[in-house]
């Protein structure tokens, strides 16, 4: 159970530095002179500590409440044997009220999510535990041996400030309120000899003023800690975003802006694997500008460079966003992956490519087969089986563009098994 709990700890602390990362670590630095010595954060950080310390810590409490209720519990054995007249008594407030309301808040640490709530419920029963051991030193004080359970109450006072994993101001809640309530019954039912009461009250404050700064820098530290750890967060988050930026500079084609070759060939890996499991066609394009040699060379460089821009410009506009891709090839060749796509379908989306990209009509005063740019287009489409390549539909879509431009360009020739093409 505790390995299914630390695991799904480790998810919650990922969802939540998951959100850290959205915060400005300016303001993260700043809470390391501000909310450090009064342990208090500004609002978004402090929700996000108690967030923290729920997840990193609640099985620290937890194993604290199981810790405290067996020697609440075993300590019942002490009434037996010191106390025979008395322990039907201190053992009815033993197992009928605080081992049950200890139970009880163990359970609740399972069903509740709000850190506050459990530390409160939580050092309410740390009263409840300390008035529990007042009453006994009450019936066991007819015996006059109430020295023997005046210790408990130290005992509950270092629970609180150490093992319990209650953040300061709980702890010390909870602590200095046995401090005051237990001077105040005793001096009212108890009656312990004026002597043996200053001595207790001494010892009851020295263990607070122990204790109290022992949580203190404990909490202290744990926020600390969580500081660093939201730096680091954040810190992560940026490299990240750099990684991504810089993977996306590298899959991007320097000069039209689309995806080079490098992104078409895991694109086409990632669609052909994923065709393979569902059994749906993957259809694959390629297109050549025709006779752009000659344009770059009576048009200049430049222009022919503003020509593949406004092609591949064009050719995107036509493709499903996130869905299809065009990427550039090489010179002037673009390739098309077309996932999830049938042949008739992926022809149709030729043609539209075709008549779009001449429908920009960029003059073109030396091509053979119209006034303005003009492509020709390969088209083929396969459903991926095991035993054929990747490399299958590469070179099948290659090979009827080399039909097309073969046939006279500006047009779109499909790949059949059969090596009849149609147009």
């Amino acid at each position: 159970m505790k390995d299914k709990g630390n695991k799904r700890v480790l998810e919650e602390l990922q969802d939540l530095f998951l959100s850290i990362k959205g915060i400005d670590p300016r303001e993260i630095e700043d809470q390391f002179r501000k909310g450090l010595n009064r342990l208090r954060f500004s609002k978004p950080i402090e929700d996000l500590f108690t967030q923290y310390y729920l997840s990193k810590y609640i099985w620290q409490i937890r194993s604290a409440l199981i810790t405290g209720i067996l020697l609440y519990g075993v300590f019942g054995a002490l009434d037996s044997f010191i106390f025979p007249d008395s322990r039907v008594y201190m053992w009815l407030i033993r197992y009928l009220v605080v081992i049950p309301m200890g139970i009880f808040v163990l359970a609740m640490t399972f069903r509740i999510k709000e850190e506050r709530i459990i530390h409160m419920i939580h050092s309410a029963l740390i009263v409840v535990a300390g008035l529990g051991i007042t009453a006994m030193v009450y019936l066991a004080i007819k015996n006059n041996k109430a020295f023997m359970y005046y210790g408990g109450l130290l005992l509950v006072v270092f629970y609180a400030y150490s093992l319990s994993g209650l953040r300061f101001y709980y702890a010390a809640f909870s602590s200095i309120s046995i401090t005051i309530l237990y001077p105040i019954i005793d001096l009212a039912i108890i009656q312990t000899p004026k002597e043996q009461l200053i001595m207790n009250m001494f010892f009851l404050v020295s263990a607070n003023l122990l204790g109290l700064p022992i949580s203190y820098m404990l909490e202290r530290q744990r926020r600390k800690d969580f500081l660093l750890t939201a730096l680091l967060a954040v810190e992560r988050s940026k490299t990240e975003e750099l990684i991504e930026k810089l993977k996306a500079i590298s899959y991007l084609d320097g000069l039209t802006g689309i995806p080079n070759r490098r992104h078409f060939e895991e694109k086409v890996n990632k669609e052909w694997v994923r065709s393979l499991r569902s059994g749906k066609p993957l259809s694959l394009l390629m297109a050549d500008i025709d006779f752009f040699k000659r344009y770059n060379d009576s048009e200049g460089h430049l222009k022919g460079d503003e020509c593949l821009k406004e092609v591949a410009k064009i050719i995107e506009s036509v493709l499903r966003q996130h869905i299809d891709m065009v990427a550039r090839y090489g010179g002037e060749e673009f390739v098309i992956v077309l996932p999830e796509t049938s042949l008739d379908q992926a022809v149709s989306v030729a043609e539209r490519v075709r008549r779009a990209v001449e429908d920009l009509k960029i003059p073109h005063p030396n091509s053979e087969v119209s006034d303005y740019i003009t492509v020709s287009i390969g088209v083929t489409s396969i459903i991926p089986r095991r035993g054929l390549e990747i490399s299958e539909i590469i070179k099948r879509a290659d090979t009827a563009l080399y039909r097309a431009k073969r046939e006279g360009r500006n047009r779109v020739v499909v790949f059949v098994p059969d090596h009849k093409d149609r147009s």
